[in-house]
């Protein structure tokens, strides 16, 4: 069930992909919370009115399952793990392709000086040919047509490149327009690597059918290399958006652990609000039982005329008092029981109604504390720190890819590949496997900025956001240090708090006794007996919020340590969804 909720790794040192860290075990850890104990069931649940018994390992496992910022927190943890796939995508294979067909119609006219080359041609070739036939000599009639035409392209050599056009056009005087419908289709597979390297093979077709010339078919294929020589050059600024998605992630699994930490100390102080609720009902009930036994002696003392009517008024105005106080103390349990209720989110039918009973007692054993010891622990369990290493080693990772920048582009490009053409459709790929069509061309691709303005001013800034982040790391360390030797304080004086509360309600309880007796043998007044009570009472109040308030010590040095969801035997175990590796 807990795996389920997501994951909050272990303290890991920032950008390592390795082994987290070992740390002191100073704590035993205990069995799995969902093996010690029950989640509050929705459909289980007594009905209005009856009590039911809580432990404090059921209330947090309810807490866990049911608590609906904790399922936010790991719907966000769910929504970072996506970046991962998303920065590793950029070294996935991709097939390019495009196909297409058409068709073109042009006008064609020859030019001026062709036209008159032609007509200058033909009038020659024409008049030669009427004066070998006025000779009347067949042999002889040939010498002056070859002649002219000899002539004639001497004279017009540089119109030797429209001789093609020109004999078309005349040829098909039908057709004063060219008319080509092409397909074409082409495809390509290519990997970027992380080294900088992009490779890929293209395959091209094509085949052109024309009104001017025979069918054209033709076939290519090209395998080639871009290796980046200056900027783009090497894993570790390819890498760059990979590892800072990754660390994104492990900041949101502190994120989520955290949230679980102060859910999981929210929990326990509820709970044990609760149990003091509960303590302080059972003193107030006591009280009241005084004031009532103290009413009855007044009355009986007045009865035989041995007070006076005033004290009997007094009485009654002290059980009064202490109807008020057991009306609080009423109102305290269902108020702490309201509100956690609000942590567990049981979703019981009529859930407002439980009336919630803590089946474990506040009683308390000491506890070593050491402050060294305990901040140890929260350099390597805190979230908050973690967090900011991470961040820290963010804004590195954006130093080394803004370093990269500042270099010119330059590229080393190589391609291989051959060729295939011919008038029939099998002549597109008849010759591609032949080595007499080979083709290769390698070159260099060079691009770099004038000023490098821009690329500076970004560097500078991720420096200065790297100093930043360092800074914030130290800083955060010394409050998570000041933080838990503060606990520990607490803890200390808490405990002292226990023992004196602990002889101040033994001493009280003699001096009632004592109180009781003068005042029944007329030496003590009634207001004597009823300021010796309420001592008693507060006295007994203060040592139930002693031992609350040590539980609740320990449960915030714990907090501080980072430690508590450990201690409580809550595993928050990690499961990446990408199943990368870096």
């Amino acid at each position: 069930m807990l795996a389920a909720l997501g994951s909050a790794s272990a303290a890991q040192p920032p950008g390592s992909a390795g082994e987290p860290e070992s740390a002191p075990l100073d704590f035993a850890k205990p069995t799995p919370l969902e093996a010690r104990a029950q989640p509050l069931a929705a459909g289980g649940a007594a009905g209005a009115g009856t009590p039911i018994a809580l432990s404090l390992d059921s209330a947090l496992l309810t807490a866990i399952a049911n608590n609906p910022s904790i399922e936010i927190g790991r719907l966000g943890l769910e929504v970072s793990r996506t970046y991962v796939p998303e920065a590793r995508a950029v070294f996935d294979p991709q097939v390019l392709g495009s196909i297409s067909t058409g068709r073109d119609t042009e006008q064609r006219a020859a030019t001026v000086d062709s036209r008159s080359t032609t007509l200058s041609l033909l009038s020659q070739i024409s008049g030669g040919s009427s004066g070998a036939s006025g000779a009347g000599s067949g042999a002889s009639s040939a010498t002056p047509f070859l002649d002219a035409f000899e002539r004639s392209l001497a004279q017009n050599r540089e119109d030797i490149s429209d001789v093609d056009a020109i004999v078309a056009y005349l040829e098909q005087p039908e057709h004063p327009f060219t008319k080509t419908r092409d397909s074409d289709g082409s495809l390509t597979v290519q990997n970027y690597l992380p080294t900088g390297t992009l490779v890929f093979l293209t395959v091209d077709m094509t085949h052109t059918d024309t009104n001017r010339a025979p069918d054209d078919y033709r076939g290519a294929w090209t395998l080639g290399v871009t290796q980046a020589l200056l900027q783009g050059r090497g894993l570790d600024v390819n890498l760059v958006e990979l590892k800072q998605a990754r660390n994104l992630v492990a900041q949101s699994e502190q994120e989520f652990r955290r949230l679980v930490l102060e859910i999981a100390g929210l929990v326990e102080d509820t709970y044990w609000e609760l149990a003091l609720a509960n303590e302080v009902l059972k003193i107030r009930e006591f009280a009241l039982t005084l004031a009532e036994e103290q009413l009855k002696r007044n009355e009986d003392l007045y009865a035989v005329g041995k007070v006076v009517i005033g004290d009997v008024m007094s009485a009654k105005a002290e059980r009064a008092s202490r109807i008020a106080d057991l009306a609080d103390a009423r109102a305290a349990i269902r108020s702490q029981t309201l509100a956690l209720i609000r942590l567990l989110n049981p979703g019981a039918a009529g859930v407002w109604q439980l009336e919630l009973v803590p089946a474990d007692r506040p009683d308390v054993n000491q506890v070593a504390v050491d402050a060294e010891l305990s901040s140890q622990l929260a350099r390597l369990y805190r979230p908050e720190l973690l967090q900011s290493e991470l961040e820290l080693a963010n804004r590195s990772l954006d130093v080394v890819r803004t370093r990269n920048d500042l270099l010119p582009r330059l590229d080393l490009t190589a391609t291989y590949g051959r060729t295939s053409r011919g008038t029939v459709a099998g002549d597109a790929s008849a010759f591609l496997d032949s080595s007499a069509f080979d083709n290769f061309r390698i070159g260099l691709d060079f691009e770099t900025p004038i000023l490098y303005r821009g690329e500076r001013a970004r560097h500078h800034r991720a420096k200065f956001l790297e100093d930043e982040a360092a800074l914030s790391v130290a800083d955060i360390e010394l409050a998570i240090s000041t933080e838990v030797r503060q606990a520990v304080v607490e803890v200390e004086k808490q405990w002292e708090r226990i023992a004196a509360t602990n002889e101040a309600v033994v001493s009280r309880l003699e001096e009632l006794r004592i109180a009781q007796d003068r005042n029944a043998v007329g030496k003590a007044t009634n207001l004597d007996v009823q300021i010796v009570q309420r001592n008693l009472i507060q006295a007994e109040v203060d040592e139930a919020t002693a031992r609350v308030r040590y539980i609740e010590a320990l449960t915030a040095l714990y907090a501080a340590e980072g430690t508590l969801l450990e201690r409580r035997g809550i595993g928050l175990n990690p499961d990446s969804e990408d199943g990368d590796t870096q």
